[in-house]
């Protein structure tokens, strides 16, 4: 109630307000995941770079859809 009037603000505005603020961090984040993610798989970012991004349950994702991609392209070439 006091951080709410200092601005001006209802309760009800302040915490819209944080929500929406949490929310666009979450989506900033995931954006980052994806970009090292796209890194990673080019090639152009070390594994120990893509740790500082992504869990090791994200990595172990990544890695499996990694293998399979390179499954099914070795497979259709046959």
């Amino acid at each position: 109630d006091q951080e709410a009037e200092k601005d001006y603000k209802t309760r009800t505005e302040l915490i819209k307000e944080a929500v929406v603020h949490l929310l666009q961090e979450k989506g900033e984040k995931e954006r980052l995941k994806e970009v090292a993610a796209e890194l990673w798989l080019k090639g152009e970012i070390s594994e120990p770079k893509l740790r500082k991004a992504l869990s090791d349950e994200e990595i172990k994702d990544l890695t499996f859809g990694r293998q399979w991609i390179e499954d099914v392209v070795h497979e259709s070439r046959r």
